[in-house]
């Protein structure tokens, strides 16, 4: 298995290829790239941010989750940081199986996974501005009248979101609290405003 984080460009070809053994009948990948726009607007770069030892200690954990559950050989699972211009590559997972089924199941469960709990962030910077994106919509049942809190560093912090596309926010700082201690993010949890607060 090979888990990583990196803030090199990813060896995607020589990944894919080393991968590869005698027992495999399927190797399916995804190669997340960065493109050139995001919800009609012009992006230049992505910076990819993240809490480098809990992800690594979560991106290990999917992978061998993966080959257990979907009864697959080998995962690959990589991650970059820092800025990441249009066309490079920002995450890798390549799975081998014996069966094409399995390797496309793993694939899809392991990048969906992936996005929705391991704490790595990006900032979307577009000609026109930039927002902190997570990847995922807001949950319904966490908005109140069009607003939505989030809970950083034990502070409420209020953030307009009438019509926003997937309840995406639109911060020009990043979802997560440094701590003062380390200056590695933190984690948020999303709950809904109580009266007088």
């Amino acid at each position: 298995m090979r888990v990583e984080i990196t803030d090199a460009v990813i060896p995607a070809a020589e990944i894919v290829a080393g991968i590869k053994a005698g027992p495999d009948g399927a190797v399916c990948v995804f190669d997340g790239i960065v493109r050139d726009n995001s919800r009609g607007r012009k992006t230049l770069h992505l910076d990819y941010e993240a809490y480098r030892e809990m992800a690594l200690e979560q991106m290990r954990a999917l992978a061998g989750e993966a080959v257990v559950k979907f009864g697959v050989r080998d995962v690959s699972l990589v991650h970059r940081l820092g800025r990441l211009l249009v066309g490079e590559t920002s995450v890798l997972v390549v799975v081998a199986s014996a069966h094409r089924g399995a390797a496309f199941d793993a694939c899809r469960w392991l990048i969906d996974t992936l996005k929705k709990t391991v704490p790595i962030w990006k900032k979307e910077q577009f000609a026109d501005g930039a927002i902190w994106a997570d990847g995922e919509p807001f949950p319904e049942e966490q908005r109140v009248s069009g607003l939505a809190s989030q809970r950083v560093g034990g502070l409420a912090e209020q953030v307009d979101r009438p019509g926003e596309e997937g309840g995406r926010a639109s911060l020009d700082n990043p979802p997560f609290a440094k701590s003062a201690k380390d200056g590695a993010p933190g984690s948020v949890g999303v709950r809904k405003m109580e009266a007088g607060e």
